[in-house]
C-alpha cells in the first residue's frame, strides 16, 4: 500500500480512487429523479398535450356519481359505460418512474454511507432522493384536493346533497 493509502485508512476515510462512487451514482439518480418530479407537469404536457381539461373530467365524474345515486335511489344496479383501452399511458407512470429515481438515489445513498465513502456525497444523495419523492407526492396531493374540490363545486351546482351516514 501506498502512504496516502494508509493516512486515509488510518483516518476512516476510503481510498481517493474509490472515494464515492456508489454515494455519487445515487446523487446522480436522486437528482435527475428531483428534476423530473419539478418538470412533472410541463413533461406530461409535452408527451399527451390532448388530454381533457380538468373541468370536463370533473363534470363527468360528478355525473357519474349522480347516476349512481339515482340507480341507487331507485334501487337499481348501475352500469357504468365502457371506456375504451388506449394502450401504455406514459402520463400514469411517469410519477411512479420520479418516485424510483429518488429512491433508487436513497438507497445507494445508503449503500455508499455503509461503504464509509463522503459522507457529503452520501447525504446529500439521501437529501436529494427524499426532496424528489416529497416533491412528486405534494404534487399529487394538491392534484387531488383541487380535483375533490370542483367535483364537489359541481355537484353542489347540480343540487346534489350526499347523504351523510
Amino acid at each position: 500500500m501506498t502512504e496516502i493509502e494508509d493516512q486515509a485508512e488510518s483516518q476512516g476515510t476510503s481510498s481517493p480512487s474509490r472515494r464515492s462512487l456508489v454515494g455519487g451514482a445515487g446523487l446522480a439518480f436522486a437528482l435527475l429523479g428531483l428534476v423530473a418530479a419539478i418538470m412533472s407537469p410541463w413533461i406530461i404536457d409535452a408527451i399527451e398535450p390532448e388530454r381533457k381539461p380538468i373541468d370536463e373530467v370533473a363534470v363527468e365524474f360528478a355525473t357519474k356519481i349522480k347516476d349512481r345515486l339515482v340507480a341507487k335511489a331507485k334501487r337499481q344496479e348501475y352500469v357504468s359505460p365502457v371506456e375504451a383501452n388506449t394502450g401504455f399511458n406514459v402520463a400514469k407512470w411517469y410519477p411512479a418512474g420520479t418516485i424510483a429515481l429518488g429512491l433508487c438515489g436513497i438507497c445507494l445513498g445508503v449503500g455508499g454511507f455503509c461503504r464509509h465513502e463522503d459522507l457529503r456525497i452520501t447525504g446529500s444523495s439521501v437529501a436529494v432522493g427524499l426532496a424528489a419523492i416529497v416533491f412528486q407526492y405534494f404534487l399529487l396531493l394538491a392534484a387531488a384536493i383541487i380535483f375533490l374540490m370542483l367535483v364537489g363545486i359541481i355537484l353542489s351546482a347540480m343540487g346534489i346533497d350526499l347523504p351523510t351516514p
